[in-house]
Protein backbone atom coordinates (compact mmCIF):
# COMPACT_ATOMS: atom_id res chain seq x y z
CA UNK A 1 0.00 0.00 0.00
CA UNK A 2 1.02 3.58 -0.17
CA UNK A 3 1.72 6.17 2.48
CA UNK A 4 1.26 4.44 5.83
CA UNK A 5 0.63 1.13 4.09
CA UNK A 6 3.73 1.37 1.90
CA UNK A 7 6.26 1.54 4.69
CA UNK A 8 4.37 -0.91 6.87
CA UNK A 9 3.75 -3.50 4.19
CA UNK A 10 7.47 -4.00 3.63
CA UNK A 11 8.23 -4.47 7.34
CA UNK A 12 7.79 -8.09 8.50
CA UNK A 13 5.59 -8.79 11.50
CA UNK A 14 3.92 -11.79 13.08
CA UNK A 15 0.37 -12.74 12.19
CA UNK A 16 -0.86 -11.98 15.71
CA UNK A 17 1.61 -9.18 16.67
CA UNK A 18 -1.23 -6.74 17.23
CA UNK A 19 0.89 -4.58 19.57
CA UNK A 20 3.15 -3.62 16.63
CA UNK A 21 2.24 -0.49 14.71
CA UNK A 22 2.38 -2.33 11.36
CA UNK A 23 0.15 -5.28 12.26
CA UNK A 24 -3.05 -3.99 10.63
CA UNK A 25 -1.43 -3.40 7.25
CA UNK A 26 0.40 -6.73 7.19
CA UNK A 27 -2.70 -8.58 8.36
CA UNK A 28 -4.73 -7.20 5.45
CA UNK A 29 -2.05 -7.93 2.87
CA UNK A 30 -1.39 -11.47 4.09
CA UNK A 31 -5.10 -12.29 3.96
CA UNK A 32 -5.31 -11.17 0.32
CA UNK A 33 -2.10 -12.99 -0.63
CA UNK A 34 -3.32 -16.22 0.96
CA UNK A 35 -6.41 -16.02 -1.24
CA UNK A 36 -4.34 -15.28 -4.34
CA UNK A 37 -1.53 -17.80 -3.77
CA UNK A 38 -3.45 -20.58 -5.53
CA UNK A 39 -2.73 -18.75 -8.79
CA UNK A 40 1.04 -18.65 -8.25
CA UNK A 41 3.33 -21.29 -9.73
CA UNK A 42 6.78 -21.98 -11.15
CA UNK A 43 9.30 -19.16 -10.98
CA UNK A 44 7.93 -16.11 -9.16
CA UNK A 45 9.43 -12.64 -9.62
CA UNK A 46 8.72 -10.11 -6.85
CA UNK A 47 9.13 -6.62 -8.35
CA UNK A 48 10.05 -4.14 -5.62
CA UNK A 49 10.68 -7.02 -3.24
CA UNK A 50 12.19 -5.13 -0.29
CA UNK A 51 13.22 -7.67 2.36
CA UNK A 52 10.72 -10.22 0.92
CA UNK A 53 8.45 -10.21 3.99
CA UNK A 54 5.70 -12.18 2.23
CA UNK A 55 7.82 -14.88 0.57
CA UNK A 56 6.65 -17.40 3.17
CA UNK A 57 3.08 -17.08 1.86
CA UNK A 58 4.20 -18.73 -1.39
CA UNK A 59 6.18 -21.58 0.15
CA UNK A 60 5.07 -24.84 -1.44
CA UNK A 61 3.39 -23.01 -4.32
CA UNK A 62 6.37 -21.78 -6.36
CA UNK A 63 9.63 -23.47 -7.35
CA UNK A 64 11.80 -20.37 -7.09
CA UNK A 65 11.31 -16.89 -5.60
CA UNK A 66 13.26 -14.06 -7.27
CA UNK A 67 13.25 -10.40 -6.31
CA UNK A 68 14.24 -7.05 -7.79
CA UNK A 69 14.42 -3.63 -6.19
CA UNK A 70 16.24 -0.33 -6.40
CA UNK A 71 19.70 -0.08 -4.85
CA UNK A 72 18.48 2.95 -2.90
CA UNK A 73 15.36 1.23 -1.54
CA UNK A 74 14.88 1.79 2.18
CA UNK A 75 12.91 -1.46 2.42
CA UNK A 76 15.77 -3.88 1.67
CA UNK A 77 16.71 -4.23 5.33
CA UNK A 78 20.24 -5.31 4.51
CA UNK A 79 19.02 -8.11 2.22
CA UNK A 80 20.20 -7.85 -1.38
CA UNK A 81 17.71 -8.68 -4.15
CA UNK A 82 18.56 -11.03 -6.99
CA UNK A 83 18.90 -7.97 -9.24
CA UNK A 84 18.83 -4.22 -8.85
CA UNK A 85 16.42 -2.87 -11.43
CA UNK A 86 13.55 -0.50 -12.11
CA UNK A 87 10.12 -2.05 -12.56
CA UNK A 88 9.99 -0.67 -16.11
CA UNK A 89 13.30 -2.31 -17.11
CA UNK A 90 13.57 -5.84 -15.74
CA UNK A 91 16.82 -7.72 -16.47
CA UNK A 92 15.12 -10.98 -17.44
CA UNK A 93 14.53 -12.69 -20.77
CA UNK A 94 11.18 -12.69 -22.52
CA UNK A 95 8.87 -15.41 -21.15
CA UNK A 96 11.30 -16.47 -18.41
CA UNK A 97 9.02 -16.45 -15.33
CA UNK A 98 5.62 -17.92 -14.47
CA UNK A 99 4.36 -15.42 -11.86
CA UNK A 100 5.01 -11.71 -11.34
CA UNK A 101 4.21 -10.14 -7.96
CA UNK A 102 4.08 -6.40 -7.29
CA UNK A 103 3.14 -4.86 -3.92
CA UNK A 104 3.30 -1.29 -2.65
CA UNK A 105 5.13 0.08 -5.66
CA UNK A 106 2.80 1.08 -8.50
CA UNK A 107 1.98 4.55 -7.14
CA UNK A 108 5.70 5.43 -7.35
CA UNK A 109 5.81 4.96 -11.12
CA UNK A 110 5.08 7.97 -13.37
CA UNK A 111 4.19 5.53 -16.19
CA UNK A 112 2.56 2.49 -14.57
CA UNK A 113 1.56 1.03 -17.94
CA UNK A 114 5.25 0.49 -18.72
CA UNK A 115 5.60 -1.73 -15.65
CA UNK A 116 2.60 -3.78 -16.74
CA UNK A 117 4.00 -4.16 -20.25
CA UNK A 118 7.36 -5.21 -18.83
CA UNK A 119 5.64 -7.70 -16.54
CA UNK A 120 3.88 -9.18 -19.55
CA UNK A 121 7.16 -9.40 -21.45
CA UNK A 122 8.93 -11.52 -18.82
CA UNK A 123 5.90 -13.76 -18.20
CA UNK A 124 5.37 -16.95 -20.14
CA UNK A 125 2.10 -17.17 -22.14
CA UNK A 126 -0.66 -17.85 -19.64
CA UNK A 127 1.52 -16.61 -16.78
CA UNK A 128 0.02 -14.86 -13.75
CA UNK A 129 0.35 -11.29 -12.52
CA UNK A 130 -0.44 -10.53 -8.86
CA UNK A 131 -0.45 -6.74 -8.57
CA UNK A 132 -1.65 -4.36 -5.87
CA UNK A 133 -3.49 -1.23 -7.01
CA UNK A 134 -3.81 1.40 -4.28
CA UNK A 135 -7.13 3.24 -4.20
CA UNK A 136 -7.16 5.16 -0.92
CA UNK A 137 -4.04 6.58 0.74
CA UNK A 138 -2.68 9.97 1.87
CA UNK A 139 -0.05 11.82 -0.13
CA UNK A 140 3.40 10.42 0.66
CA UNK A 141 7.04 10.44 -0.42
CA UNK A 142 6.60 13.64 -2.41
CA UNK A 143 7.29 14.35 -5.23
CA UNK A 144 7.32 10.65 -6.26
CA UNK A 145 3.67 9.87 -5.52
CA UNK A 146 1.74 9.83 -8.77
CA UNK A 147 -1.49 7.80 -8.89
CA UNK A 148 -4.44 6.11 -7.17
CA UNK A 149 -6.46 3.41 -8.95
CA UNK A 150 -10.10 2.34 -8.92
CA UNK A 151 -10.76 -1.27 -9.90
CA UNK A 152 -12.02 0.03 -13.25
CA UNK A 153 -8.83 1.97 -13.88
CA UNK A 154 -6.84 -1.11 -12.90
CA UNK A 155 -8.83 -3.27 -15.32
CA UNK A 156 -8.31 -0.74 -18.13
CA UNK A 157 -4.54 -0.66 -17.61
CA UNK A 158 -4.30 -4.45 -17.42
CA UNK A 159 -6.30 -4.99 -20.59
CA UNK A 160 -4.29 -2.30 -22.38
CA UNK A 161 -1.06 -4.13 -21.42
CA UNK A 162 -2.29 -7.51 -22.65
CA UNK A 163 -3.69 -9.06 -19.47
CA UNK A 164 -7.05 -10.59 -18.65
CA UNK A 165 -8.20 -9.68 -15.10
CA UNK A 166 -9.26 -12.82 -13.24
CA UNK A 167 -10.00 -11.66 -9.68
CA UNK A 168 -10.08 -8.45 -7.64
CA UNK A 169 -9.32 -9.02 -3.97
CA UNK A 170 -10.09 -6.02 -1.72
CA UNK A 171 -7.50 -5.04 0.90
CA UNK A 172 -9.02 -3.20 3.86
CA UNK A 173 -11.57 -0.42 3.89
CA UNK A 174 -12.43 2.96 5.34
CA UNK A 175 -12.05 1.90 8.97
CA UNK A 176 -8.66 0.37 8.23
CA UNK A 177 -7.67 3.69 6.67
CA UNK A 178 -8.71 5.52 9.85
CA UNK A 179 -6.87 2.99 12.00
CA UNK A 180 -3.66 3.24 9.96
CA UNK A 181 -3.68 7.03 10.11
CA UNK A 182 -4.22 6.89 13.87
CA UNK A 183 -1.38 4.48 14.54
CA UNK A 184 0.91 6.51 12.25
CA UNK A 185 0.17 9.55 14.43
CA UNK A 186 0.85 7.52 17.58
CA UNK A 187 4.13 6.30 16.10
CA UNK A 188 5.27 9.89 15.58
CA UNK A 189 4.65 10.52 19.28
CA UNK A 190 6.57 7.41 20.31
CA UNK A 191 10.01 8.73 19.32
CA UNK A 192 12.96 10.62 20.73
CA UNK A 193 14.04 11.04 24.34
CA UNK A 194 10.49 10.79 25.70
CA UNK A 195 10.03 7.27 24.30
CA UNK A 196 10.90 5.78 27.68
CA UNK A 197 7.65 7.31 28.92
CA UNK A 198 5.47 6.81 25.84
CA UNK A 199 6.42 3.27 24.77
CA UNK A 200 4.02 1.24 26.96
CA UNK A 201 0.93 3.47 26.65
CA UNK A 202 1.42 3.83 22.89
CA UNK A 203 1.80 0.06 22.47
CA UNK A 204 -1.42 -0.43 24.43
CA UNK A 205 -3.15 2.06 22.15
CA UNK A 206 -1.84 0.20 19.09
CA UNK A 207 -3.71 -2.88 20.29
CA UNK A 208 -6.95 -1.00 20.97
CA UNK A 209 -6.91 0.98 17.71
CA UNK A 210 -5.96 -1.92 15.48
CA UNK A 211 -8.40 -4.42 16.95
CA UNK A 212 -11.22 -1.87 16.83
CA UNK A 213 -10.37 -0.89 13.24
CA UNK A 214 -10.32 -4.56 12.21
CA UNK A 215 -13.73 -5.24 13.79
CA UNK A 216 -15.33 -2.11 12.30
CA UNK A 217 -13.79 -2.85 8.91
CA UNK A 218 -15.42 -6.28 8.85
CA UNK A 219 -18.83 -5.00 9.97
CA UNK A 220 -18.99 -1.94 7.72
CA UNK A 221 -17.03 -3.10 4.67
CA UNK A 222 -17.95 -1.59 1.30
CA UNK A 223 -16.57 -2.48 -2.15
CA UNK A 224 -16.61 1.25 -2.96
CA UNK A 225 -14.24 2.14 -0.11
CA UNK A 226 -11.12 -0.03 -0.11
CA UNK A 227 -7.50 0.71 0.63
CA UNK A 228 -6.43 -1.25 -2.43
CA UNK A 229 -7.14 -4.22 -4.65
CA UNK A 230 -4.83 -7.17 -5.14
CA UNK A 231 -5.59 -8.09 -8.74
CA UNK A 232 -4.99 -11.52 -10.22
CA UNK A 233 -4.52 -11.28 -14.00
CA UNK A 234 -3.56 -13.73 -16.72
CA UNK A 235 -1.14 -12.92 -19.54
CA UNK A 236 -2.82 -13.18 -22.90
CA UNK A 237 -0.97 -15.07 -25.67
Amino acid sequence: MSGVMDSLARTPTGRWSVWKFNWLANHKIIRALEQARVHARGVLLDVGCGSRPFARVFEGRVERYLGTDLAASRFLGGTAPDAYARAEQLPFRDGSVDTVLGLSMLTYLPEPLRMLEEGRRVLRPGGTLLLEFTQMAPLHDEPHDYFRFTRYGAAWLLERAGFEPVEFLPIGGLWARVGLSTIAALNRINRGPTRVLTELPVRALYVVVQVLAEIMDRIFSSPREVLAHLVVARRRP
